[in-house]
C-alpha cells in the first residue's frame, strides 16, 4: 500500500512533523510512505497512492493557499475510497478551534475518503519555531497510529 505524506511548511516545522509522522508510519508496517511538499505535486503523484495524509500550518484559521491547493489537486485526481487523514502545527494558544487539520479532514471525507485516524495538531513555540517539547515524538506515534489502522483495514 503506497502512502503520501503532502505538507506545506513555511518555516520548517511542519515538514519536521510530516518527517516524523512518514517515520512512524514505515516503523509501523507502511513501507511505500513518502513525504512531499504540497507545491512539488503533480496529479500523477496523487494516482495510486492509496493514502493521503495533509500537514499545513495554521494560516488565519484553516490550512495554508498553498495546502488547500494541493488537496483540491488531490482529490481533483479521485478521493474516493482512499484512506488518509491530516495534521497541522499552531501555537498554543490556538488549541481551541478548528484548525487546518480539522478543515483538511472534513473536506477529505466530504470527497469520499475513509479518514483512518482523528486529525492531530502540533505546538510551535514561537512562529519561526521550535516546536515544543515532545511534538516530533507524538508526531512518530501518530504515524505509527497511521499504519495500524490501514493494516486493520487490510
Amino acid at each position: 500500500m503506497k502512502s503520501l505524506i503532502v505538507y506545506d511548511s513555511k518555516h520548517g516545522n511542519t515538514e519536521k512533523i510530516a518527517n516524523m509522522i512518514m517515520n512512524g508510519m514505515k516503523e509501523g508496517g507502511a513501507a511505500g510512505t513518502v513525504a512531499k511538499r504540497g507545491d512539488q505535486c503533480t496529479a500523477d503523484d496523487f494516482k495510486g497512492v492509496d493514502v493521503w495524509v495533509f500537514g499545513s500550518p495554521v494560516h488565519i484559521g484553516g490550512p495554508t493557499g498553498d495546502a488547500k491547493k494541493a488537496l483540491r489537486a488531490a482529490i481533483g485526481t479521485g478521493a474516493s475510497g482512499k484512506k488518509g487523514t491530516a495534521f497541522d502545527t499552531r501555537f498554543a494558544s490556538a488549541k481551541g478551534g478548528k484548525g487546518a487539520a480539522e478543515k483538511m479532514s472534513e473536506k477529505m471525507a466530504e470527497a469520499g475518503m475513509k479518514i483512518v485516524a482523528e486529525p492531530q495538531w502540533f505546538i510551535v513555540e514561537k512562529t519561526k519555531g521550535p516546536l515544543a517539547a515532545g511534538e516530533e515524538d507524538r508526531a512518530k506515534a501518530m504515524g505509527k497510529k497511521i499504519a495500524e489502522a490501514l493494516q486493520e483495514l487490510t
